[in-house]
């Protein structure tokens, strides 16, 4: 039924196949199967794809009808039996995936090796439209913009400081006055897509940038959701970029990267977001559960990281601004 499901999700047996991690002429017998027990022609097959047919389209609905009822039996049960096959479905923006929520699947993983995890990392406006398609049991990223989104649970996070870095030996190394305005002299590399409770003080430090010099880098020069490669990028130019501490715990110690400035509006609110209403199955359930522990353990390590790391840098910046700093636990000294 699952792979009748995908074939007419998907449009395509190539694609359809991937996501059920299967061979494409596995795929194609089991489908071949159904219409010879049914005795009739399910899709119908065209250079572009396939589509059902009138009798494959009825099929479909009452197939998904049952395989809704499977899945809603499973989450109500909610057996540990579940953990023994199946998989879970969860997105990721880049520091969450870089940190709690990374260290969370390998930890599942180890534990559940029958079943699989699909983990993309998109920025949450991506991951959002995926969410609601059921394509997703959860993603963890920036929740700032979904305040009114009244069909979501939402569960925050700790909010995280972010900090811009360079590479150690960077132009602006080493002094303790760098603010935004300093910056934006040189490549800014993002992460993710940049929360508008951000840009609005990014573009108003771009406009006092303009005042002052007319030699102003493209903002931001490049968007990337692959952490490790701005990581790679930022140590080999002088491009700057905005993380949380523990994301480059290991490049500091290794001196590969350095901290340049912070600003009391820069950090980062993600948390997990669901579907309301919607229950997890057992093991997405379980991997929530160990997700939560490391971000709890991860925000003690920030601590620590922001008291070794920050003592030398300075609040000041140019873009002024009424907003509250992060929470007092971890404000920098």
């Amino acid at each position: 039924m699952r792979h009748l499901l995908a074939v007419a999700d998907h449009g395509n047996f190539s694609r359809a196949a991937v996501v059920l991690q299967l061979s494409q002429p596995a795929l194609s017998r089991s489908i071949q199967g159904i219409e010879d027990e049914v005795g009739a022609k399910l899709f119908l097959r065209s250079a572009t794809g396939v589509g059902p047919t009138d009798f494959g389209r009825l099929l479909i609905q009452r197939t998904r009808q049952v395989v809704q009822l499977a899945e809603a039996i499973d989450r109500d049960v909610g057996s540990d039996l579940t953990l023994q096959a199946g998989q879970v479905l969860v997105g990721s923006g880049p520091f969450p995936v870089a940190t709690s929520l990374g260290t969370a699947v390998g930890q599942f993983i180890n534990l559940f090796r029958k079943t699989s995890v699909r983990l993309e990392v998109e920025n949450w406006d991506v991951l959002l439209p995926r969410l609601r398609a059921r394509e997703l049991d959860f993603f963890v990223a920036e929740i700032s913009t979904m305040a009114h989104e009244h069909d979501l649970d939402i569960e925050p996070m700790v909010e995280h400081p972010l900090f811009f870095v360079g590479r150690t030996g960077h132009p602006l190394a080493g002094r303790s006055t760098n603010g935004t305005l300093d910056i934006l002299d040189y490549p800014v590399v993002s992460p993710s897509r940049i929360p508008p409770r951000l840009l609005a003080h990014m573009v108003q430090a771009q406009r006092m940038t303009l005042d002052r010099s007319q030699d102003i880098s493209t903002f931001p020069a490049l968007e990337c959701q692959d952490l490790s490669t701005v990581k790679r990028i930022v140590q080999n130019s002088n491009a700057v970029t905005a993380v949380t501490l523990p994301a480059i715990a290991a490049e500091l110690r290794n001196q590969q990267l350095t901290l340049l400035a912070t600003e009391p509006w820069l950090s980062t609110r993600y948390g997990l977001v669901r579907l309301k209403g919607s229950r997890l199955s057992t093991a997405a359930a379980r991997l929530r559960e160990m997700f939560i522990d490391a971000e709890h353990a991860m925000s003690t390590e920030e601590q620590q990281l922001v008291a070794q790391w920050t003592g030398a840098l300075s609040r000041s910046g140019s873009a002024a601004t009424d907003e509250p700093a992060v929470a007092p636990a971890i404000t920098p000294a």
